[in-house]
């Protein structure tokens, strides 16, 4: 999966609907090493990607706390350690305005928004949307990071601190379970380390097999895309190779699939890229 954060950051945009997006189709192809067709799409909302924490995140402290969060139900515990901020959220819920009054009153002008994303993406490092200010305190942002192997391609952060003297502005985007029937907005392949593909052996399987090793698993299909074409389609036939997928909300994938297979070097370097065996 790509990491880079300047892909990451360009395809962050607000917006939903039903179906795939050109951005999820772009990420798609991104994931393949493909380049993605140019065509129009139904719809235009781009999707969020990679940008995540898990619940109730917490913060290593080195001097006794000054709390900013004085009532047990705010959204945000705010502590001032030593020289910085140590941000726990407490509502993985709240509206964004909730976080934003609470981190203005602790002298912040920092945005923050939790977005449903997919397993993999919870419990993950926070993407910086928007940084601007002093350069010299643009890296007053800092992410707290659980001792040892977490298992997550983006990490596994404890929490989040930010420097006393930062002067700057920012925005971070961080990702949560997503309730029943919501989208994700921050997602990847669904054979990326942490979500439920990962190292089953579907590449070129059909259709109708690749939906029985789906319902082993608690997942339906919702939607497929068809090799560039610029629409999803709610059937196709069940003898097409599946060559990709993406969760796109709880218990749902879309499917890409194509009357032709892969060719088997690119399974390969697949499973390489995804730390899995076999072609």
């Amino acid at each position: 999966m790509n990491t880079h954060v300047d892909d990451v950051v360009r395809c962050l945009a607000p917006g939903a609907g039903p179906g795939l997006t050109a951005g999820a189709r772009e990420t798609m192809y991104k994931i393949m090493d493909e380049e993605p067709a140019p065509a129009a799409v139904r719809r235009r909302r781009r999707p969020l990607l990679a940008l995540p924490i898990a619940a109730g995140v917490l913060a290593a402290a080195l001097a006794a706390p000054a709390v900013f969060s004085p009532a047990p139900a705010s959204a945000l515990s705010i502590k001032a350690e030593g020289g910085y901020y140590l941000i726990e959220i407490m509502d993985m819920f709240a509206k964004p305005e909730v976080y934003e009054k609470q981190l203005r009153d602790a002298g912040l002008d920092i945005k923050l928004r939790l977005q449903p994303a997919t397993p993999s993406l919870v419990a993950s490092s926070p993407i910086l949307a928007t940084r601007t200010g002093n350069p010299a305190k643009l890296g007053g942002i800092e992410v707290i990071d659980r001792p040892g192997e977490c298992g997550k391609p983006f990490g596994c952060p404890l929490g989040i601190k930010v420097r006393r003297d930062f002067t700057g502005s920012a925005e971070v985007v961080l990702g949560r379970e997503a309730r029943p029937g919501e989208e994700y907005a921050a997602f990847t392949g669904f054979d990326s380390p942490g979500e439920p593909m990962h190292c089953v052996p579907f590449y070129n399987k059909s259709v109708s097999e690749v939906r029985a090793l789906l319902k082993e698993r608690g997942l339906d299909i919702q939607e497929f895309a068809i090799d560039r074409e610029p629409e999803t389609k709610a059937s196709v036939p069940d003898s097409m190779h599946v060559t990709g997928g993406f969760l796109r909300m709880v218990g749902k994938v879309a499917l890409t699939v194509s009357d032709a297979e892969l060719p088997a070097k690119t399974v390969r370097t697949l499973n390489e890229k995804n730390g899995c065996a076999g072609g």
